[in-house]
């Protein structure tokens, strides 16, 4: 008697197969969101950390100097020393662990007949890592293409020279826009502002001193050079921003040069080169953190700002002595 005996594959058949598949195809969309959220908690961590430690350098520099360092230095091509065309990040350098760096920007500066320090210096694309924001696809950006044709000491003469970092980092200029060229505003930073801490009478727990911006992809053509952000040619207030409007506002930024690049989430309009109030600029804290954007109050200490607080505290919170009393977010 003859007995069969039957055999069983011990292979997956194809639709087990496609069953695991369509399990681990499932499994990693779980997760992935997961990973996304992981990332950018760590990010904006590193945000707060880097706004951390601005905070604290321009704490050190009024210190030092018993007042914190100008807004921007340049009144509209007046061409005022020291930092032709520099603004706060220059002198606030060495309070952020970049002395050698403040010392090639200095020596620059100091070999020419109109110290130009932001043109001419031959670093001024170095990172400077606390100035930038991981959570800003665009940044660091350093090998823009500027449209100016400067003039070196020697009397040769160089075209297409690169901008320099942009930095996600930017002081607070108030509650306004701007009118050019030098007016005054009711932030802690101006054109040619000396801002000691006895001048926020509104209280430094309750007054911005620094936020973020996004800035626009790096353009290796000329006429890419968007001024949002730009440190090393600061004009048209594009070293601070403004409480005008709230958190990654869907206004478009007021800036006097927009270039070639756009972004949905950092839109800008040209509002041309005049003094009068059409031509007013300013820029609106953005970021690349979901909800809002990180701050540093004038008390250094650092905080999230939901882009849905209410716009009277966060104008209001803008200003230095503006007398407003408020309470919430």
């Amino acid at each position: 008697m003859s007995h069969v005996r039957s055999r069983r594959s011990s292979g997956f058949t194809l639709i087990e197969l496609l069953v695991v598949i369509a399990i681990i195809a499932i499994l990693i969309g779980l997760l992935l969101p997961a990973v996304q959220k992981v990332r950018e908690a760590a990010a904006r961590a590193k945000c707060s950390n880097n706004m951390k430690q601005i905070a604290i350098a321009l704490h050190a520099y009024h210190d030092a100097n018993n007042v914190f360092p100008m807004g921007q230095y340049n009144d509209f091509y007046a061409n005022d020393a020291p930092w032709i065309r520099g603004c706060w990040v220059q002198p606030t350098l060495p309070y952020l662990e970049q002395a050698n760096l403040y010392q090639i920007y200095d020596a620059s500066r100091k070999v020419q007949s109109t110290p130009d320090c932001a043109l001419l210096c031959p670093n001024k694309d170095t990172l400077v890592p606390s100035l930038v924001c991981p959570s800003d696809p665009s940044s660091p950006k350093t090998t823009t293409i500027d449209t100016n044709t400067v003039t070196f000491p020697n009397g040769t003469t160089q075209a297409s020279t690169q901008q320099g970092l942009h930095t996600n980092m930017v002081v607070c200029g108030g509650s306004g826009l701007v009118i050019r060229p030098g007016q005054t505003t009711n932030g802690m930073f101006a054109v040619k502002s000396k801002t000691k801490m006895t001048d926020i009478s509104d209280g430094t727990s309750n007054t911005f001193m620094v936020s973020e911006i996004l800035v626009v992809p790096d353009n290796s053509s000329n006429g890419g050079n968007d001024l949002r952000g730009r440190y090393c040619n600061s004009w048209y207030g594009n070293s601070w921003f403004i409480a005008f409007n709230p958190p990654n506002s869907s206004v478009a930024d007021r800036v006097g040069y927009q270039g070639v690049n756009f972004l949905p989430s950092a839109p800008s309009t040209n509002v041309g080169t005049g003094t009068a109030a059409s031509n007013a600029v300013g820029l609106a804290a953005r970021s690349g953190h979901t909800g809002g954007v990180n701050v540093a109050l004038a008390d250094g200490s650092v905080r999230f700002v939901s882009n849905n607080i209410t716009l009277t505290t966060y104008q209001a919170m803008g200003t230095r002595a503006g007398g407003e009393v408020f309470s919430g977010n």
